[in-house]
C-alpha cells in the first residue's frame, strides 16, 4: 500500500494527446501544392490556374490553417483570409484597386466594427457600500430602556469599537481588489503576424494559453508566474520564433510537430524536483521555425 501511494504521488500526470488538427491540414496542403507542381513540370497536359501558386493563395491557406485550429476565434486568421481574398478577386476579376478594392474593404471593416461592439460585453461593476460616517470616541453612551424598568448599557471600549469597524473596511478592500483584479493574465493569447510580441506573466495561477507567430516572433517571461496544476501552451508558428522563460523547477515537456524547424531546450536540468503538478505541456506545429525553452 505505502509503495502505491509512493507512485502515486511521485508519477507525473499523463500527458495531453497533441494537437494534430493544424499539422494534418498544413501536410494536406504541402502535399497537394507539390503534386500539382510536380504535374505541371511534367507537361502532362495538365492544366493549373495561375493563380494557385500566388502569393494570395499562400495568405489565404494561412488564414485557413490558423482559422481551423482556433475554430476561427483568432483576428488574424480573418485578417488573412481578407487580404489574400481581395487581391485573388483583382486579379482574378481585372477590378480597378481604387475603385472596388477599397470600398468593399472598407464595408467588411465596418462590418466587423459593429459585429464587435455588439458582442462585447463590458465588466461587471464590483459593488461599492455606502461609508458610513465615523463615531466618535467620547459620544455619549446610549442606554436602552427595556418594558420592566431594567437598563442594558451599550457602551463599547474604543479598542473594541476599532475592531469592529476594521472588519467592514477589510472586507470592502478585498471586494475592490476583487473586483478591479486582472484575471485575463492567467490564459494568455497571443497573435504576432508580420510583428514581435513579448509578454511577462505575473499570475500566480498561469493556466495556459495560445500563440500564434506567423513571419513574426513572441516572447513569454513566465519567471515571475506560478502554476498549481499541469497547464498546456500550444504554439502555431510558420516562418516565426518563439523564446519561452521559464522558472527552473517547472518541469516542461515538449510535444511539438516541427516541419523543417528547430527545438532547442536550454534549461537547466534538475534532478530532485518536490511538485509534479508545476508541469508545462508545450504543444502545437512548428514550420520553417524555432522554438527556444530557457530559465534566463
Amino acid at each position: 500500500m505505502e509503495r502505491e501511494r509512493d507512485h502515486k504521488f511521485t508519477t507525473p500526470p499523463p500527458i495531453p494527446p497533441r494537437n494534430n488538427k493544424s499539422a494534418n491540414i498544413v501536410g494536406a496542403v504541402i502535399v497537394f501544392l507539390g503534386l500539382a507542381l510536380l504535374l505541371k513540370n511534367l507537361s502532362l497536359g495538365i492544366w493549373f490556374p495561375r493563380w494557385i501558386f500566388g502569393w494570395e493563395m499562400i495568405l489565404i491557406i494561412i488564414g485557413l490553417v490558423i482559422g481551423v485550429n482556433s475554430q476561427f476565434k483568432k483576428k488574424s486568421s480573418i485578417i488573412l483570409i481578407c487580404i489574400g481574398s481581395l487581391f485573388l478577386l483583382k486579379d482574378l476579376m481585372d477590378l480597378s484597386f481604387g475603385r472596388v478594392i477599397i470600398p468593399l474593404g472598407a464595408i467588411i471593416l465596418g462590418i466587423y466594427l459593429i459585429m464587435r461592439n455588439r458582442s462585447h460585453t463590458p465588466p461587471p461593476i464590483p459593488h461599492v457600500p455606502n461609508p458610513q460616517p465615523e463615531k466618535d470616541e467620547f459620544d455619549w453612551d446610549k442606554r436602552v430602556v427595556e418594558a420592566d424598568g431594567e437598563a442594558n448599557s451599550t457602551f463599547q471600549s474604543p479598542f473594541d469599537r476599532a475592531q469592529t469597524e476594521a472588519a467592514p473596511r477589510q472586507t470592502y478592500e478585498q471586494n475592490q481588489s476583487q473586483g478591479y483584479s486582472y484575471e485575463g493574465e492567467n490564459y494568455i493569447k497571443v497573435d504576432s503576424v508580420f510583428g514581435n510580441a513579448t509578454k511577462i506573466i505575473f499570475s500566480k495561477n498561469f493556466l495556459g494559453g495560445t500563440m500564434t507567430n506567423v513571419f513574426g516572433s513572441t516572447k513569454i517571461n513566465l519567471l515571475q508566474s506560478d502554476i498549481q496544476q499541469p497547464v498546456a501552451l500550444d504554439i502555431f508558428q510558420l516562418f516565426g520564433s518563439t523564446k519561452i522563460i521559464v522558472p527552473p523547477h517547472w518541469i516542461i515537456a515538449t510535444t511539438v510537430s516541427s516541419i523543417l524547424s528547430e527545438n532547442d531546450d536550454r534549461r537547466v536540468i534538475l534532478t530532485n524536483i518536490s511538485d509534479q503538478n508545476k508541469c508545462l505541456y508545450i504543444t502545437g506545429t512548428s514550420i520553417f521555425g524555432n522554438i527556444t525553452i530557457k530559465n534566463s
